[in-house]
């Protein structure tokens, strides 16, 4: 099925809003998925709202993807883009949808100078982390965690 990759407009929100609930829905040990999800397409709408990529079939928002340029990465001291999130609608796994807004979000940083795209994933991904795998993506470090509760 095609489909097309475009910016995000304000009249969109609500439907993007929706993907993200029901990602969240999927992922019940995420407590605060959803809470962090919305803050970041907040703060991406705000000050960067290019980088919010929509997944458009015939008017519907299948896929949504968020991408930051963040400049120069502490650590390796290369320009780098983020990933903050990147969402497909149940119906559209598998479908390529999420490949192509990957790619696109990689265009994205790359056009505004990044070198390299950096992204987390929690443990519990398992297959929607494939699609990163397939596009050459490597694990570049660890972050650990212990809850303090």
């Amino acid at each position: 099925m095609p489909f097309l990759v475009r910016r995000v407009k304000v009249e969109d929100m609500p439907r993007v809003e929706l993907l993200a609930s029901d990602e969240a829905k999927r992922f019940p040990a995420r407590g605060g998925w959803l809470s962090t999800a919305r803050r970041q397409l907040e703060k991406a709408l705000s000050d960067e709202p290019q980088g919010i990529l929509l997944a458009d079939y015939d008017g519907r928002v299948v896929g949504v993807a968020v991408v930051r340029h963040q400049g120069t990465h502490p650590v390796t001291g290369l320009r780098h883009g983020t990933l903050q999130l990147l969402v497909v609608a149940q119906g559209w796994r598998a479908q390529g949808v999420a490949a192509r807004l990957l790619r696109e979000a990689e265009a994205y940083c790359k056009a505004r100078g990044a070198e390299v795209l950096t992204l987390q994933l929690p443990a519990d991904a398992g297959e929607d982390a494939d699609v990163f795998k397939e596009s050459g993506y490597q694990v570049a470090g660890w972050e650990l965690e212990r809850s303090l509760k």
